[in-house]
């Protein structure tokens, strides 16, 4: 089960290799732009997340507006820098829900310049990590088993908030919805493939989001169009616009130890993303992707901060895109940056987004979330080779995905907002607890089958 100590960490996976490999380009540009487009469309968090922060900060409609627009621009320079200097892979970044996590209650109650100070030296640290090569050092202990499980984990647990989006209030239209969106990307994906050379099948996201979410939606009345017309056509970024070192932002260590918490589970999880997007982009998982991958997602989070947006990991549900649309291009990726700083450049623009119905983002994110969950299970069958190795991915399957839900049923949040953020972060968050109960019972069975042996 040891990984070997040379390169590649982990092998492409699968017979079905992608239509465009990473350093390939669709011949036409517009279905460049179509397929970058389409890597947008299935990113909710940048809508989402800040509106904790912005809660916890006390920030009104007007300034939590202004905050989206900041996380965007941020956004697509991150993943920009991911995609040229960092690992090169198609891997979209933006604010992630683990530092978020923390983020949010560490605003409500140091305040802004605690926070904003502590994601700043948090990013420094992950940049030092990543350059430094220490990450690297990881790889004999996420074997192909344990990143197969870790990936499975990452698609069930991302799938979660796909069906609270497909559900929303309970209203039957939102299940409706939903349906329409899982039925049609179904059967685009199959029948597809066989119309105006298979773009059917890989534009199927694209399309069926626009024309379920904002054709069928709008007759439905389920799309605020309101939004959209209260937003400016364009508004400039700035930079430190919520302060800066000197001039706002403090250092306290308590706020830096608590984000670094923040940033070790957001590390672990894009460790998780890497592997992911090897594995539906038929390439071999390096270090060099771990390290220099981390390197950069450190140099996005303090650029995030200058720009007033939140600290970027990469995303998972882009992933999920790749494994669907077998588009796996790093050129798509970028164009999708562009996109994101067009969002950020231009709120009315970026509003579409908003105002979309969530149940249609839902029923994506269904589609998505199975698809990346695939992934993980192909790659655990490339290596269970051994009773040991089985033992593993169960374990930690089982483990990662039900202690949440049970802590949350049976200890309740009030009881989770009473203790320190990192035994919250380890007892609700399924990623996290995926690699470490992957890593450690890993480790474990490997010295009991050296004794053996």
């Amino acid at each position: 089960m040891t990984a070997p100590p040379s390169d590649p960490v982990t092998q492409p996976l699968g017979p079905e290799r992608p239509l465009y490999g990473i350093d390939e380009m669709p011949a036409r540009i517009w279905e460049r732009v179509l397929y970058g487009w389409q890597h947008t469309l299935v990113d909710i968090s940048p809508f989402v997340l800040p509106l904790a922060v912005a809660g916890a900060l006390g920030f009104g409609p007007g300034e939590t507006a202004r905050f989206i627009s900041f996380g965007l621009v941020a956004m697509g320079v991150a993943t920009l820098l991911q995609t040229t200097i960092g690992n090169r892979l198609p891997i979209v970044q933006g604010p992630s829900a683990t530092l978020t996590g923390t983020l949010a209650p560490l605003a409500g109650q140091l305040g802004a310049g605690a926070m904003w100070g502590a994601v700043l030296v948090g990013g420094l640290v992950e940049a030092f990590v990543g350059g430094a090569r220490l990450v690297g050092t990881l790889r004999r202990f996420l074997p192909p088993a344990v990143s197969g499980a870790v990936i499975v984990t990452i698609g069930l647990s991302l799938g979660q908030l796909a069906v609270r989006l497909s559900i929303g209030d309970g209203r039957p239209v939102n299940l409706a919805l939903s349906a329409a969106v899982v039925l049609l990307i179904l059967i685009l994906q199959v029948a597809g493939r066989r119309v105006l050379g298979g773009l059917l099948a890989r534009a199927s996201v694209f399309l069926v989001i626009w024309t379920v979410g904002l054709g069928v939606g709008s007759a439905l009345g389920m799309v605020d169009w309101s939004l959209v017309a209260s937003k400016p056509w364009f508004e400039a970024p700035r930079l430190f616009p919520y302060g800066g070192p000197g001039f706002g932002w403090t250092f306290p260590a308590a706020a830096i130890a608590v984000v670094l918490v923040g940033y070790l589970g957001s590390l672990v999880e894009s460790l998780g993303d890497y592997a992911a997007t090897c594995a539906v982009a038929g390439c071999e998982y390096r270090p060099r992707h771990m390290n220099r991958g981390i390197f950069a997602e450190g140099i996005g989070c303090v650029v995030a901060s200058v720009l007033g947006g939140l600290p970027c990991t990469s995303y998972t549900q882009n992933i999920g895109i790749i494994a669907t649309t077998r588009v796996a291009s790093r050129g798509v990726v970028q164009i999708a940056a562009l996109f994101l700083l067009g969002y950020g450049l231009c709120p009315k623009f970026g509003a579409l987004l908003v105002a979309m119905p969530r149940p249609v983002l839902g029923g994506v994110f269904v589609v998505v979330c199975g698809m990346i969950a695939i992934s993980g299970l192909r790659l655990v069958a490339s290596d269970l080779e051994s009773a040991g190795a089985s033992l593993v991915v169960g374990t930690t399957l089982v483990i990662a995905t039900a202690t949440p839900v049970v802590v949350r049923a049976s200890l309740g949040e009030a009881w989770l907002a009473e203790r320190p953020i990192v035994v919250s972060l380890l007892l609700t968050n399924s990623v996290v607890l995926a690699v470490l109960v992957g890593i450690s019972s890993h480790l474990l069975v490997d010295a009991l089958e050296r004794r053996r042996t």
